[in-house]
């Protein structure tokens, strides 16, 4: 083989590798969608815990003025004990991913739609939430995880 060649294959190899990590990442937002709403929708350790090794062990999880949670412990605490107090369900729909993928590290930009029903008043209705999350995430030995994950709310002009 020529050099030319070798740097053709060279430069296909990264691309390919570059496109195997984002389908990985997509994927492990995905799951964060899943499992923040096991969070809410059955709340306890389990469900905590799933949500919570989807991120680094020094983590950050900053849902705005929903609170700011870093490192397991906190992450764990939040999901088991703080969020499910205020909301008894969700769903979350994320869409749109701006992706940058390096070799270990990437940052992520995500529009979200989130379905809740708050725990009170009783019989309270579905609302809506709107906003866009700003990720970075890095390459484990365990794959891809969340390094942290900056939640910010849009408000539709009145």
């Amino acid at each position: 083989m020529n050099k030319l060649t070798d740097l053709a294959d060279d430069e296909q190899k990264k691309r390919l590798k570059r496109l195997v990590s984002r389908t990985e990442i997509e994927a492990l937002k995905a799951e964060y969608a899943r499992k923040a709403d096991a969070v809410f929708n059955h709340p306890g350790a389990a469900s905590a815990a799933a949500l919570a090794d989807l991120f680094t062990v020094d983590g950050i999880l900053d849902l705005g003025p929903f609170g700011r949670y870093e490192g397991r412990a906190q992450l764990l605490n939040a999901c088991e004990n703080i969020l499910p107090q205020a909301t008894r369900w969700t769903t979350h729909y994320i869409v749109s991913p701006i992706l940058e993928v390096g070799d270990h590290a990437a940052t992520g930009s995500w529009y979200f739609l989130i379905k809740s029903v708050p725990q009170s008043p009783p019989g309270a209705g579905v609302s809506e939430t709107c906003g866009g999350y700003a990720d970075k995430y890095v390459k484990t030995p365990g794959g891809w995880k969340i390094r942290e994950s900056l939640s910010s709310f849009f408000v539709p002009p009145t």
